[in-house]
């Protein structure tokens, strides 16, 4: 419909519709809201006058926000204060203010809301608000749904089963449900042809894109068929029927594909083994000839054949036979036969020339050189007929000293045996001198008599009292005991055996000679005797009998001998600790002084006391059980041992005590080791003391350790 306007004083007044605008304004809206016409909103178009006296002199701009001022004659524009009111000539836009000089829009628009929901509410520049009557606004772009407006709402109805279009051209057979459009079933795009990518897409529909997937040309003698424009094409070679058989006659049908077949009976071919000859086709397959002949007829190599390159000879070391006797042991090397070591013709004869004839093998000739006749005693040795005769001459063996006997042995040559024939020392004072260990030696005739003052002097100035042939520490222990042996057994200073005093002074004196002399005679000269001054038993039952007879009891002197022989005997003269007769006449001399000791006399299985046979060494076992020795403490004794049974991932070894105590594994100096996973392996420990030992991989996460104590 037209729109009619009214002018009344400076007001328009719209004669259909309900609103009213501000005049001044000849912009008109149309029937749904649209702008007709209407003057801009700001001008500024005056006539300045040339000159001015003040203010007033200048006319007003038609921008509120621009001021005329009078300045040097002459009217200036000058801007008004920011913030003035002015009117931009939009209604719509709020409160208007001055700014830099321009009327710029208020910040908080116009509102117009009608609260109708059937009209478009809008605001016009000129005019205000403005309610249009829209039936579109009830649109709600569904398909499934009646739209429409009464009584100012709006209401849209579902519609279902009615035909719809969800937008997707991918579906068919949309249908409305609830008042909504819901996708049909899914578009088949498949256009049988493989060398396209089917898809779809929901704006386009059935998409199909070219691709190069393998695909095939429907002929059997193409291969590597590939897509290209959208057909399928053969592949740039063609398939091999090559079945790498030489029997057979390979071809290619297009239909069917490779043809291999046999080839004519007895064509020439290789089975592939080089150690067959003259090889032919039969039934497709290549028949193995007649078999390689490879021997070459040397001794030194082994003939053989391989599959792969033929005929071999390998080197051997064979025993062989060069030509020449003089070498034995002759034996293949590098394909040829090698001489051997030269034959040995020595005949171990000194009395031969020994060489070797190639062709005759070893020659002996005789010689008449001088020879040994390996006969001490005889001198200018000289060979015979291949033998070797004794000289005429005689060594001289006569040493010129009387107390040796004088002899040839015909292995050694001369010999000297010490002898005891009476001799003369030369020495006035000496009576009943006699040979001993190869010196004349003899008793003072003024002391006939033996004393203890007089042997002790003579065996401790003789065999000293430290040493290999001490046999008293001191001359007051000497003393002690030749007091308890001087009670029944002194005996007479020619006394040369026996279990008397005289007999010890004179081995002590024969002592006296030189080193060699004092090994032989002090064990003679000390406390027991060693087996010259009275026999074993004879000192051992004299002392038992002084001594300890309330202790061990023998019924007499037989009864104790007798029991004595039980007794072992020890290699030591001296002998305090052991079971042996020794350690007894040891302690039987102490017992006098300590009745307590005579237990250690008794004769038993294995002995008593002090002279009780040390025990046999032992064997502990240690093994480990996961992370741990196994026992990891052990006690033993002195000369026992421990054996070591280890896991593969364990080992021992000896640490010091301040490492162990730190879980370290450095190894001690000298120590022990049983290496990893040690079978049976036996540490023996001969000295008393606590040994520490770890295991040097697991002692510091896991504390693997462990110790002996040997008492």
């Amino acid at each position: 419909m037209m729109a009619r306007w009214s002018q009344k004083s400076d007001m328009l007044v719209r004669l259909s519709g309900r609103v009213l605008v501000a005049a001044g304004a000849l912009t008109a809206i149309g029937c749904e809201g649209e702008q007709l016409a209407g003057p801009a909103a700001n001008t500024t178009a005056i006539a300045k006058p040339a000159v001015c006296v003040k203010d007033a002199d200048c006319p007003a701009f038609e921008n509120p926000c621009q001021l005329a001022v009078c300045t040097a004659g002459q009217c200036v524009a000058k801007a008004a204060a920011n913030g003035a009111a002015c009117d931009d000539g939009n209604v719509c836009n709020g409160d208007d203010a001055c700014a830099a000089g321009a009327c710029k829009p208020g910040e908080k628009a116009k509102e117009c809301n009608d609260n109708d929901a059937c009209t478009g509410d809008t605001c016009h520049p000129k005019v205000g608000c403005m309610f249009t009557a829209l039936a579109s606004k009830c649109d709600d772009d569904q398909p499934c749904t009646q739209d429409a407006c009464a009584d100012g709402k709006c209401t849209n109805k579902p519609i279902d089963s009615a035909g719809c279009d969800d937008g997707n051209d991918c579906t068919v057979g949309d249908k409305c449900a609830q008042g909504k459009c819901t996708p049909g079933s899914t578009k088949a795009c498949d256009d049988d042809n493989v060398c396209t990518t089917d898809s779809c897409d929901p704006d386009l529909g059935c998409v199909g894109k070219n691709n190069e997937a393998p695909c095939s040309d429907n002929d059997a003698c193409t291969k590597g068929d590939e897509c290209k424009d959208g057909e399928c094409r053969a592949g740039k070679s063609p398939i091999s029927c090559d079945d790498g058989k030489p029997c057979t006659d390979d071809s290619c049908s297009k239909q069917k594909g490779c043809v291999n077949a046999n080839t004519a009976d007895g064509k020439a071919c290789s089975d592939g083994d080089a150690c067959t000859d003259n090889d032919g086709c039969k039934a497709g397959s290549c028949a193995a000839g007649t078999q390689l002949a490879c021997g070459d007829g040397d001794l030194c190599t082994d003939d053989g054949c391989d599959k792969k390159t033929g005929c071999t000879h390998a080197n051997n070391t064979t025993k062989c036979e060069d030509g020449d006797v003089c070498s034995e042991g002759d034996a293949c090397a590098s394909g040829k036969c090698a001489p051997g070591k030269a034959k040995l013709c020595d005949d171990a004869n000194t009395c031969t020339a020994d060489s070797c004839d190639p062709k005759l093998g070893c020659q002996l000739a005789a010689t008449a050189s001088p020879c040994d006749d390996s006969n001490a005693c005889t001198n200018g040795d000289v060979c015979k007929d291949k033998a070797c005769s004794a000289g005429a001459g005689k060594p001289s063996c006569d040493d010129k000293n009387p107390c040796t006997d004088d002899a040839c042995d015909p292995k050694t040559g001369c010999t000297h045996s010490n002898n005891a024939a009476a001799c003369d020392d030369g020495d006035a004072k000496t009576t009943g001198d006699v040979c001993a260990a190869g010196k004349c030696a003899g008793a003072v005739a003024s002391d006939p008599t033996p004393t203890c003052a007089a042997y002790c002097e003579a065996v401790n100035a003789a065999c000293g009292t430290t040493g290999a042939n001490a046999q008293y520490a001191s001359l007051a222990e000497c003393t002690s005991w030749c007091a308890d042996l001087a009670m029944t057994f002194p005996g007479t200073a020619g006394d040369k055996s026996g279990n008397t005093i005289g007999c010890r002074t004179y081995h002590a004196k024969l002592a006296k000679v030189d080193a060699t002399a004092a090994a032989a005679h002090c064990p003679h000269a000390g406390k027991t005797g060693g087996n010259m001054c009275g026999t074993w038993c004879e000192n051992y039952c004299s002392l038992a009998q002084m001594n300890c007879a309330a202790t061990l009891g023998y019924k007499n002197q037989a009864d104790c001998m007798s029991t004595c022989n039980k007794a072992p005997v020890n290699t030591s003269a001296n002998d305090q600790s052991g079971y042996s007769v020794q350690c007894m006449i040891v302690q039987g001399g102490l017992a006098f002084n300590d009745p307590t000791i005579c237990q250690s006399l008794s004769v038993v299985d294995g002995g008593v006391a002090k002279c009780k046979a040390p025990p046999k060494p032992q064997t502990v076992k240690v093994g480990t059980k996961s992370f741990a020795f196994d026992p990891a403490d052990v006690t033993i004794n002195a000369g026992d041992s421990v054996e070591f049974a280890l896991e593969g991932f364990h080992n021992a070894v000896e640490v010091d005590q301040a490492t162990w105590e730190a879980n370290g594994e450095t190894a001690k100096a000298g120590g022990f080791k049983v290496d990893f996973g040690g079978t049976a392996t036996k540490v023996p420990f001969a000295k008393a003391g606590v040994y520490y030992y770890v295991c040097t991989p697991h002692v510091a996460s896991s504390k693997m350790k462990g110790k002996v104590t040997v008492k």
